[in-house]
């Protein structure tokens, strides 16, 4: 494998690297909410740093992340397929450099035992890759045979990171989106090899491995789901587009000049369900105001109202139209609903120039 990468562009960057994106890439599932949760973060997500600094580990008061890696191979010895990992992180820690491998889990076991993997007759490639991993992880045979050869792999994979950038230190991080916790009894029991207890939400270690000291990690996110604000966001195609969109909610709850009187439509008529959009309310009125919705390619809409306002929104359209630069018309086929008015992220450089639009929708949608 040649060792070039190049920088994600949002979190459909980690769809195209998916062996099969049909089968995983979907709302709930772990590769798509792994994206999620690690894509455009500075540094950690907030639930992984929470764990780490409250692993009573000083190792892991202030973990650094320097390169991360989505889809990461590791070609071991035995021909074959490489190990693939979800995310393989270069960071440092307490100014010595550390390897991470994390493993995205919802409800997919960590692959076959390593007895069903190998088989009653196994081929050469598979023994040679058998007695690579046992010997880097100094384990025995007859006592992985019961265990989960994924954990096997990602775990043998991430020392021999460690050794190529001669870091000191490394971590297997299983990253869980169940509620329940499944799964966590196959890493636990992996992790009891080691003569170390697996804890949810905790990390443990060192066992010293091949001079290595190898930890281990669980931590649990809510999944986040197609009903989220943060779905959403993720919907839009640039990272212009989604860091608007979520600027636009703060500025609807936190800095417009009726930000206390809002609230979300949905949470107001479908028992706190979203469908297919983020719908902001006055509380003073009845109706949507404006929408961040999947529908319509994607985009924004204000509400201004069919019955009083539909010439007010032709105005209005055209007027944003050519502060843009572009006719939305154009970007959508389907016919254009009287009293909206509707806004294509991408095209819009900075907030500002669509927040008096806002104030003026949310303005005309009280009216009776």
């Amino acid at each position: 494998m040649t060792n070039y990468f190049v920088p994600t562009k949002g979190i459909g960057s980690w769809k195209d690297l998916l062996a099969d994106w049909e089968k995983h890439w979907k709302p709930g599932k772990s590769a798509y909410e792994l994206a999620l949760c690690w894509e455009g973060v500075t540094n950690l997500p907030s639930c992984v740093d929470e764990v780490f600094k409250q692993s009573n580990l000083l190792l892991f008061e202030d973990v650094k992340t320097l390169y991360a890696f989505p889809e990461y191979k590791v070609s071991l010895p035995g021909g074959g397929a490489s190990s693939q990992n979800d995310l393989y992180l270069l960071a440092k820690a307490q100014g010595e450099l550390m390897t991470i491998m994390i493993e995205g889990k919802h409800s997919e076991p960590f692959g076959d035992k390593v007895g069903d993997w190998k088989g009653v007759n196994p081929s050469e490639g598979k023994r040679r890759r058998l007695e690579y991993l046992l010997c880097q992880l100094g384990l025995i045979e007859d006592d992985v045979l019961d265990k989960r050869y994924q954990l096997l792999h990602s775990t043998g994979s991430v020392i021999k990171e460690a050794k190529e950038v001669n870091a000191k230190n490394a971590l297997l991080l299983v990253h869980s989106f169940s509620r329940e916790g499944k799964l966590f009894e196959d890493y636990a029991a992996f992790v009891d090899l080691f003569k170390l207890e697996g804890r949810k939400d905790a990390v443990v270690g060192p066992a010293l491995v091949g001079g290595v000291n190898l930890y281990f990690g669980w931590i649990t996110s809510e999944p986040v789901g197609t009903n989220s604000k943060e779905y959403f966001y993720s919907l839009f195609k640039t990272d212009k587009a989604r860091a608007l969109a979520k600027q636009i909610d703060e500025y609807i709850y936190k800095k417009s000049p009726y930000h206390a009187e809002v609230e979300d439509y949905h949470d107001r008529c479908n028992n706190g369900v979203r469908t297919d959009c983020i719908g902001y309310i006055s509380k003073k009125g009845s109706y949507k105001f404006a929408t961040i919705t999947s529908a319509r390619k994607v985009c924004f809409v204000l509400h201004l109202g069919k019955r009083l306002h539909s010439e007010t929104a032709k105005a209005m359209q055209r007027e944003i139209d050519e502060l843009l630069g572009y006719k939305y018309e154009n970007s959508d086929p389907i016919t254009l609903t009287p009293g909206e008015v509707y806004i294509r992220l991408g095209w819009v450089d900075k907030l500002e120039l669509i927040t008096r639009f806002i104030d003026k929708a949310y303005e005309l949608r009280l009216e009776k």
